[in-house]
């Protein structure tokens, strides 16, 4: 696909996508966006501290100003990211709109493979076979490197930064942002939410600019809308295919012995 109908198709999902999703309610609203794309996703990063934060690609930028166009007619009042970059500059454009400064929040961070050394090394880990195993359920899996981290690790960090923010916008008009990562919304969304089960997180993978809606049903976070899809209040049945990767953007967060404090 060329670079012109790359960005085109990119624009149209965008705007299907606002198009479909619920309505906000009078409660909060709490969109989670994954990031535009990333030089680490287009497989054009050259270090091993590139791949773990990496910066946006020319699309990945034009992504972040079309999201910046469905969002303008929310009511934005608050917004979050990862300690990456790449959450960073895909909200830029929306921030600056609606005059709001993003809180950063580390515990967002997508999911860390672990420590190497160099690209080599990373090449030689099967990330592949770690989210091929939580796939099947075993959501203990982990790479065999330092500080690696399974799914139960990960949802250890993401969840209760989640609940924090949740409580304190939960009662409040309007709508949060939260933008992150493939893997970190995805993958442990179905530890959040009563609706959203494993299969289908894993065959609905988030693409660029993916949004997942969520409001809350008295103290129950439930998702309505999954990048598109309207949500039904149960647990959908699992799908039939396992789309493994789909867009979740795993390798983006590819290991980085911690030479920096703000590395994990």
């Amino acid at each position: 696909m060329s670079r012109v109908t790359s960005t085109c198709a990119a624009a149209t999902y965008a705007f299907a996508l606002a198009a479909s999703l619920a309505a906000p309610a009078s409660a909060a609203t709490f969109l989670f966006i994954r990031h535009a794309e990333s030089t680490s996703n287009a497989g054009t990063a050259t270090t091993v501290e590139e791949n773990l934060d990496p910066p946006l690609t020319p699309l990945g930028k034009e992504q972040a100003v079309d999201l910046a166009a469905i969002l303008d007619s929310y009511d934005v009042t608050a917004i979050y990211t990862s300690a990456y970059q790449r959450t960073q500059l895909t909200i830029a454009p929306t921030a600056a709109e609606f005059g709001l400064t993003p809180t950063v929040d580390a515990r967002t961070n997508e999911w860390y493979l672990g420590d190497v050394m160099s690209l080599e090394e990373m090449a030689e880990v099967n990330a592949y076979g770690v989210i091929g195993a939580w796939a099947a359920g075993d959501h203990s899996a982990k790479a065999n490197l330092p500080n690696a981290e399974s799914l139960d690790d990960m949802a250890a960090r993401v969840i209760p930064a989640w609940q924090e923010i949740t409580r304190a916008h939960k009662d409040d008009k309007g709508v949060v942002l939260l933008v992150g990562h493939g893997a970190e919304i995805g993958f442990v969304m179905p530890y959040f939410a009563q609706n959203v089960s494993f299969d289908f997180a894993f065959a609905n993978g988030l693409h660029n600019t993916g949004i997942v809606q969520l409001e809350f049903r008295g103290d129950q976070p439930v998702v309505t809308n999954w990048q598109g899809t309207d949500m039904p209040a149960a647990v959908p049945l699992p799908a039939s295919g396992l789309l493994l990767l789909g867009g979740a953007g795993v390798l983006l967060a590819r290991g980085l012995r911690r030479v920096q404090s703000g590395a994990a």
